[in-house]
């Protein structure tokens, strides 16, 4: 049995339950390769026979670059495919719009898993609600997830059904700001970044951890999110803070949006779907992280 797992990931959560599920895999099967979103030779895809696709979520949903990937896709008709993803505080639709896409591709998608994890934004508070994930329950989760999926898949092949389970659904709120949030949207509200080339060592760390290959720090003038999927990863990782904008009105939304996500979680650790691993009335809203890394360089 010939799997694949596929994996975006930039903090590196994404990519260690990624790494989870493929031991789990590997139990029942021998065998599971695992290569980077970018690394993924999608001509060679038919030639699997369970590939899964990992992601973390942007705007309660996969990000733009994942998207863009399904679609590039060609017709796999009838190959088994699972999904996977890591988050904050809200999954939103994620899940659910990745197997719909892919099943435009004729791909059966036959599971699905989802992980919380560390997320922190320039505009956020660090530590956020979630710091603490994935911890080892979650990658036992994980692991259990990978021995399973590759079992079904093998039922699956031999000709039993319905062994799919269905998502649950996702509250409209959700739904509506994951529709509401495209690309397009972002592009005309978002704030622009820009480089202080003063500040800047060349080092390329934000190049090359650029999703969407939109910098270029040697141009005349340096370009940077051209194109952009709003991730704010160069910022967050610029070394010498080289990277930046006015980012009040992203810490203005702050409060409002930290009282929904306190809720959702907290309806999900009544359903026992979520564990506080810190105390969410420590939250700072006043000293986002980009305030953090500008006091740690003085």
């Amino acid at each position: 049995m010939n799997t694949l797992i596929i994996c975006f990931s930039q903090t590196g959560n994404t990519l260690k339950v990624a790494e989870r599920i493929r031991d789990g895999i590997i139990d029942v099967t021998g065998e599971c390769d695992l290569v980077d979103l970018k690394d993924a030779d999608s001509g060679s895809l038919a030639g699997y026979d369970l590939v899964g696709l990992g992601c973390p979520v942007f705007y309660y949903k996969e990000p733009f670059n994942v998207r863009d990937f399904i679609g590039a896709l060609p017709e796999l008709a009838g190959k088994h495919w699972f999904v996977f993803c890591t988050h904050g505080s809200v999954m939103g639709k994620t899940l659910i719009s990745m197997s719909e896409h892919l099943g435009e591709k004729g791909i059966t998608v036959i599971g699905h898993h989802d992980t919380y994890s560390d997320a922190s934004l320039p505009f956020y508070p660090y530590p956020t609600l979630t710091t603490g994930h994935p911890d080892s329950l979650d990658y036992e989760e994980a692991r259990a997830f990978g021995k399973e999926i590759a079992e079904r898949s093998q039922r699956i092949a031999k000709g039993e059904s319905d062994l799919v389970p269905r998502l649950d659904p996702v509250p409209e709120e959700w739904t509506t700001d994951a529709d509401m949030l495209t690309l397009e949207f972002l592009n005309g509200v978002m704030p622009r970044l820009h480089i202080d080339m003063e500040k800047c060592i060349n080092c390329h760390e934000c190049e090359d951890n650029c999703p969407v290959q939109g910098i270029d720090v040697e141009a005349d003038p340096p370009r940077i999110q051209q194109p952009c999927i709003y991730c704010w990863y160069c910022a967050k990782i610029c070394p010498t803070l080289a990277i930046g904008t006015n980012w009040d009105d992203l810490v203005a939304m702050a409060p409002d949006q930290y009282a929904r996500y306190r809720q959702a979680l907290d309806n999900a650790a009544k359903s026992g779907r979520f564990r506080w691993l810190i105390d969410p009335d420590s939250m700072d809203l006043e000293n986002p992280l980009y305030k953090q890394r500008e006091a740690e360089s003085d």
